[in-house]
């Protein structure tokens, strides 16, 4: 592989010093003892928090950097709350080269930072400091929105006993107005935030529910005070006019409260300015190229390193990367291509005789000449027959009403294997009631506005493809798994529902794509034996399609993966003499990769990191289309090798070229493999259709792309 240096969005400060490695350690007394339903972690966290100075859990007790400002105190558990009391347990010694030991000098050089960080730039007018995020100044704004720009920060503790500052140049879309002044002219937004603070120093973010018009601010009971007198004796409200409208709100674990609509303001992405017509082009103040970027963090480092940690120097870290091979997809009889979009006219790896439906939102029931022929192009070069059934119309007020179960019930009547819909720009509650309805009949839906421009048209036609089943591309080549699995998890649109997990299996060629959802369960984790469930499926489906087991599996979880996730799995793998490997992909642990001055960068960069938490990791840049298509900095994914015999190097080459195999889109590739885009694709749209939806649709028909 052909060697190139890389910087990384990493400066080292400082060697830890020795009163640094030597911690002083407090115990922590209860009163009443916790109960075993208590996450004692989140309890001395809380402790940590509520003591003040640079303190951290570890163990059963506390270790800080500075002695707490006080020796007891009180916080809140799941039903109680619960008394504590410190006690000097003397100094640790910490060795950085141990994982636990270093996990808890990296939370303490962040708790420094942290607290730096309010102290130094807090205080200024020109900054606003939250938590770990510093913001300066405005660089664009428009009508009840403005953007600033600024860093989120991080400090850690590498195996070296080095302290290290990671600095990553953010942008925050943030609302001009309360949630109040909002509502008045613009829609109710999915997530709202306080405008007050809670500690330590951050605000709380809620998933707006709805607002309660027939409730009085002073009429709301929270137990003997009431919504109003609760907020302005905490010196939040002067007056009911400040106070605004009662509203309802949700946290992460689904809990409701009530909340008032002059305390809390709307969280705004990009997608939402789009989505309400406020200036789109603000998306292009977002994007910063990579030597751009690079100097701004450099900046930024070099005056945290002296104005927090008192180094006048902040050098940035410098690896060793190296190119992997390029990735080739090929279509159908083997022809090469460059990307899935070429399939359409080369023809699909394999496509079978269809009917395809076509249902029309405020509009005439007609066929698009364009798409017709487009349809029919597609279908020639596959070899396969394209029956168009009769279209129909719909109004769009009609959306929830028996008009279109009727026409749904038409088009199933029809044999229609998938079902195109015209529609006008809709809002999302709509699409999703749309696909919904859809799903119930077994009809995925490929959705699109007109005009029709050649680019857009190749992206429907694919999207279409792959809800029919089709495969539309594979891969040339041998790899060492035979069939890769993604995992993911997600909850429901209310929140309340969780998901156990979900998979999208690919062979090494591309010759089986497909996806699985287990029931819905409680917890965050996916369940052992739901993933062992998963596992089966794919292995079966394999057998039908070869007559033997595969080889070699390779497993991708999303996100950190849990060891206890995946014992049965690989147990039973083993048992079978089935090889494996699994590895967890982190789409934002990875930082950024910046080239050296007068370098390039290049997708299939792969770039092996130091072994941190005692397992070999290495970055990956898997999508990359160059300087001249794409003004702003890729981020790399981070894969942590959890086990399994495969060389990484291997393991690299597998991961960045399943990157290519995602048939829906013609032109760009996402950053992430195949199998586990997909699996983060299928449990969001479960999350905003529902369960209930899907039964009896073919498990090859991917209906969330």
């Amino acid at each position: 592989m052909q060697g190139v240096q890389v910087r990384l969005n990493r400066f080292i400060l400082r060697s830890l010093q020795e009163e640094e490695l030597r911690p002083g350690f407090w115990e922590v007394r209860w009163d009443p003892l916790p109960s075993r339903q208590e996450n004692l972690f989140q309890l001395l966290g809380k402790a940590a928090n509520r003591v003040g100075g640079v303190a951290t859990p570890w163990q059963s007790g506390l270790v800080a950097w500075t002695a707490p400002r006080i020796q007891e105190g009180e916080v809140r558990g799941l039903s109680q709350a619960y008394r504590f009391t410190l006690r000097d347990g003397g100094a640790l010694l910490l060795d950085p080269a141990r994982v636990q030991e270093r996990e808890v000098l990296s939370r303490l050089a962040q708790k420094k930072l942290e607290a730096g960080l309010k102290q130094v730039y807090g205080q200024s007018r020109r900054y606003q400091v939250e938590g770990n995020l510093i913001l300066g100044g405005e660089i664009r704004s428009g009508n009840g929105w403005r953007i600033r720009k600024g860093s989120r920060l991080r400090a850690r503790v590498d195996h070296t006993g080095q302290l290290v500052l990671e600095v990553e140049i953010v942008h925050r879309i943030l609302p001009t107005l309360t949630l109040e002044a909002w509502l008045q002219g613009f829609p109710e937004p999915r997530r709202v935030r306080n405008t007050y603070e809670n500690p330590p120093g951050r605000r709380q973010t809620w998933r707006f529910l709805r607002l309660e018009p027939e409730l009085k601010s002073r009429e709301v009971d929270l137990g003997g005070v009431s919504l109003f007198d609760y907020h302005a004796g905490k010196g939040r409200l002067s007056s009911e006019e400040q106070a605004g409208r009662v509203v309802r709100v949700a946290d992460d674990s689904g809990a409701e409260f009530f909340h008032l609509t002059g305390l809390l303001e709307p969280v705004l992405t990009l997608e939402d300015l789009v989505e309400l017509g406020l200036e789109a082009e603000a998306a292009l103040a977002l994007q910063i190229g990579p030597e751009e970027r690079f100097s701004q963090a450099q900046k930024t480092a070099r005056g945290i390193a002296e104005r927090i940690f008192g180094v006048p120097r902040a050098e940035p870290v410098v690896a060793q990367a190296y190119l992997l091979p390029k990735p080739q997809l090929k279509a159908g009889r083997g022809q090469r291509i460059g990307k899935p979009a070429d399939a359409l006219r080369k023809g699909a790896l394999k496509a079978q005789d269809a009917t395809v439906g076509l249902l029309v939102v405020e509009g005439k029931p007609e066929w698009p000449q364009a798409l017709r022929k487009s349809l029919q192009d597609m279908a020639r070069a596959s070899g396969v027959r394209l029956r168009l059934a009769d279209p129909i119309a719909v109004a769009r007020g009609d959306l929830r009403g028996l008009d279109l179960a009727s026409s749904l019930d038409q088009l199933a009547q029809q044999e229609v294997a998938a079902l195109l819909v015209q529609t006008p720009p809709l809002a999302w509650e709509e699409r999703n009631r749309l696909k919904r309805a859809s799903l119930q009949r077994t009809l995925p839906s490929q959705f699109f506005n007109p005009p029709l421009a050649e680019h857009k048209l190749d992206n429907i036609l694919l999207g279409l493809a792959s809800k029919l089943g089709w495969r539309m591309v594979g891969l040339e080549g041998e790899y060492p798994a035979e069939v890769a699995v993604g995992f993911d998890a997600g909850v429901d649109g209310s929140r309340s529902l969780r998901y156990g997990g979900a998979a999208c299996a690919v062979t090494a060629d591309g010759g089986l794509l497909s996806w699985i959802l287990p029931e819905a369960q409680r917890g965050e984790r996916i369940h052992e034996d739901v993933v062992w469930g998963m596992v089966q499926e794919v292995l079966l489906r394999f057998r039908r399609l070869a007559g033997r087991w595969p080889r070699h599996v390779l497993l991708l979880r999303d996100g950190k993966t849990q060891r206890q996730e995946f014992t049965l799995a690989l147990e039973e793998l083993a048992r079978k003499e089935i090889g494996y490997d699994l590895v967890s992909v982190r789409k934002s642990s990875g930082g950024r990769v910046y080239p050296v001055e007068g370098g390039r960068l290049r997708d299939g960069l792969y770039v092996p990191l130091p072994e941190e938490e005692d397992k070999v990791s290495f970055l990956l840049l898997t999508a990359y289309p160059g300087e001249g298509r794409m003004k702003g900095t890729p981020r790399p994914l981070k894969v942590v090798h959890e086990e399994g015999p495969t060389p990484v190097e291997e393991l690299a080459r597998q991961i960045y070229h399943l990157s290519r195999l995602y048939p829906p889109s013609g032109y760009r590739f996402p950053s992430l493999p195949a199998p586990l885009h997909l699996a983060d694709r299928l449990v969001r749209e479960v999350g905003r259709v529902g369960l209930s939806s899907l039964h009896g649709l073919d498990r090859e028909k991917l209906f969330f792309v």
